[in-house]
């Protein structure tokens, strides 16, 4: 009997064998595709020659995920790495997409409902009436025009389910809409090109990003403009956007479009709120913001094409959450590691001299790793589309290895870079302090030009000696001591906050 598949599958590819007609080698090939989940069964032909002699038929329905396009060249690839992998006697004759015309229906739909036993109108608009008049019994679907009298008939004879219908008690009847068409009659073209579909689709969300700038740019009566553009906008937005048809009713389509054209509004509006400089610099805002939202779509439909249906959907209950205590300790341990390398290179000074609260070692994270984690999804968004167009048949090992591993470089990568950057963020203060400027803040170090006084002739300095006619670099005190850096010198000195006078540096610097 023939497995049952393990995974979700969208596409069916009905794929004729040719096999070594030997029980061993039939046996062989029919446990193997079985074991992939898919059926199998034997072919009786018209012509044995088709397939050659001295071999037997299979009929294999290879079951994939994906999309329509590339369906059946991974299907027959499937297939034949697999007869290599196995050297089992089995060849690829014909392979054909196994599709059926789900969204035309032909059908009639029938509907019974009790007939009421009564005359009165006061019976006829009673609630238990009305109830009566609007509860369905039964649905009947039948292919092509309506015939209430010949499904009756079928009813009545019980050959339909067997379950008993009365007449006299019983009303058949055909709802409005919901009359069947010819099975013979031709069905005009369906196909529409794609441009014809996506230019009103972006005209539209163009016009609806056009209207929220108006709205907040405009005032007085202009502001009527745009405010009366958006509504507009909905169904013909919507109708593009998921179409037309039975299956796509009009509160489904007033709904999409309300939502795109709500997002597409709000952004304009937001942009023309933010929007910094002339027109010139907000155009170059608005081209990176679509070049921005185009590659989120992009990511968006890849980690959905690589997650969905995969090892990470199935194992999500346990794998988000173990994330999370990863995360909470990885993060604030690399933006400690940036502060150290920002303190140590730029001017010696030890990282835990300066304290720094949680909050910023995980703001100096969340620029390098946010940047390797964009990075990564891409990597999966990629994957994830040649998942989606079954381009990774011959390679599926590789990827399942690669992406991972150049993940992880990635993440290397843009640790390095984190790391080079606290470097040259250090630099930077380096030459200020040099120039007599307080250097900028780097994710909560603070630092200060300061003039120190010792309190008596000799007191104990930490790589001393201390000279108080310049001012000095600090990051502020720790404790019962205070770390200092001279820009004349470029070394770190300490002494202990109770032995000196700290005051702010002036312009002149130091008295």
């Amino acid at each position: 009997m023939p497995s049952l598949p393990t995974e979700p599958f969208n596409r069916r590819i009905e794929v004729l064998l040719a096999v070594v007609d030997t029980p061993e080698e039939t046996g062989l090939a029919t446990q193997l595709l079985e074991q992939r989940g898919w059926a199998v069964r034997p072919w009786f032909g018209s012509n044995p020659d088709a397939i050659g002699a001295g071999r037997c038929g299979l009929l294999v329905e290879v079951r994939l995920y994906g999309a329509r396009f590339g369906a059946v060249r991974a299907a027959v690839s499937e297939i034949e790495a697999l007869a290599q992998r196995h050297q089992a006697g089995m060849w690829v004759v014909d392979a054909v997409l196994v599709e059926h015309e789900l969204t035309r229906d032909h059908r009639t739909v029938y509907q019974t409902r009790e007939r009421e036993d009564g005359g009165a109108a006061r019976r006829s608009l009673s609630p238990r009436a009305l109830r009566t008049a609007l509860t369905t019994l039964r649905l009947v679907m039948r292919p092509g025009p309506p015939n209430v009298d010949l499904v009756a008939e079928l009813l009545e004879q019980g050959a339909l389910t067997g379950r008993p219908y009365d007449p006299q008690r019983h009303q058949l009847r055909v709802p409005a809409g919901m009359e069947g068409r010819d099975l013979n009659a031709s069905q005009p073209a369906t196909t529409t090109p794609t441009w014809v579909i996506l230019l009103p689709l972006l005209s539209g969300l163009l016009l609806a990003l056009t209207a929220g700038v108006g709205l907040a740019t405009f005032d007085g009566f202009y502001l009527l403009l745009p405010a009366a553009m958006a509504p507009l906008l909905v169904w013909p937005v919507g109708r593009s956007l998921i179409g037309t048809g039975e299956q796509r009713p009009l509160r489904l389509q007033l709904a999409w479009g309300a939502l795109a054209v709500g997002m597409m509004t709000s952004s304009g509006a937001v942009l023309a709120l933010t929007m910094p400089g002339p027109l010139p610099e907000g155009a170059r805002v608005l081209t990176y913001t679509a070049m921005g939202l185009s590659a989120l779509v992009f990511i968006v439909y890849g980690l959905t094409y690589a997650l969905l249906h995969s090892w990470f959907s199935r194992n999500a209950h346990w794998a988000v959450p173990a994330l999370v205590p990863a995360l909470a300790l990885t993060l604030p341990w690399f933006g400690g590691l940036l502060h150290t390398v920002y303190l140590r290179t730029g001017f010696g000074i030890p990282s835990d001299a300066v304290p720094v609260s949680l909050y910023w070692r995980y703001l100096a994270s969340l620029k390098p790793l946010g940047l390797a984690l964009v990075l990564a999804l891409l990597m999966v968004a990629f994957a994830g589309w040649a998942r989606h167009y079954h381009q990774w048949t011959h390679s599926r090992g590789m990827v399942t290895v690669g992406v991972p591993l150049v993940s992880l470089a990635v993440f290397g990568v843009s640790a390095l870079a984190g790391i080079a950057e606290a470097e040259r963020a250090a630099g930077r203060a380096w030459v200020a302090a040099r120039a007599g400027k307080a250097p900028a803040t780097y994710y909560g170090l603070e630092s200060d030009l300061v003039c120190v006084e010792p309190m008596a002739k000799e007191i104990s300095v930490f790589k001393g000696p201390l000279e108080g006619k310049r001012p000095l670099l600090t990051f502020g005190p720790s404790g019962d001591r205070l770390w200092l850096w001279d820009p004349r010198r470029t070394e770190a000195l300490s002494v202990r906050l109770e032995d000196v006078i700290v005051t702010e540096a002036r312009q002149g610097g130091c008295d």
